[in-house]
């Protein structure tokens, strides 16, 4: 019921960004997909058939978002697999 996104970051370099644009073709949408590595901040696209990289900047507000968004999805997904490894351990 959210509608279709602008833009999929995902959390990566060139081979998520090339499964994501994999999928953005399977189910026929046209949805830009950008990864972000966290080596040397870098965000990776696609133009034109090539995979560019862009090093974000730690000033820009748009780059701190990015950052911290990466950032907090990894938290989540530590703290998810940490609980199923206890989870494992207790049951």
């Amino acid at each position: 019921n959210w509608g279709k996104p602008d833009l999929v970051v995902l959390d990566g370099g060139k081979g998520q960004v090339s499964v994501g644009n994999q999928v953005m073709t399977e189910y026929k949408l046209s949805i830009p997909v950008v990864g972000l590595a966290k080596r040397d901040e870098q965000l990776i696209y696609k133009v034109d058939g090539s995979y560019k990289t862009s090093k974000l900047s730690q000033d820009e507000e748009g780059s701190k978002l990015l950052i911290s968004l990466r950032d907090e999805a990894h938290r989540f997904a530590q703290k998810y697999h940490h609980h199923l490894r206890l989870k494992k351990i207790t049951v």
